[in-house]
């Protein structure tokens, strides 16, 4: 079991599940949270790239620098929804009686 998983389980063990999350869960949560969106849309963005490589640039001949144009798109999007995750999270769960 990874380092990771070892300190995330250990650190929920210990939460009474009657009293609000602690700081340190709530940072922990939300740093799962904005990674796990950051990651996806990146690679979201990762299979745009590709399929506009495909198609951009070898059958129609756009610029190669366009390339970047869906990875960056993917990130910001990942960046923008991972926002929405935590404020709803900081905002709706973790309190007692929830």
């Amino acid at each position: 079991m990874d380092p990771v998983t070892r300190i995330v389980e250990s650190l929920l063990s210990r939460q009474d599940p009657t009293r609000p999350h602690t700081l340190l869960t709530r940072l922990l949560v939300s740093f799962c949270i904005g990674l796990a969106f950051i990651v996806l849309y990146g690679f979201y963005g990762l299979i745009a790239a590709i399929v506009f490589y495909l198609i951009g640039i070898e059958l129609l001949g756009f610029p190669t620098n366009w390339l970047f144009y869906p990875l960056i798109a993917g990130v910001l999007i990942g960046c923008w929804k991972s926002s929405s995750g935590i404020r709803d999270y900081w905002g709706n769960h973790g309190y007692a009686g929830s």
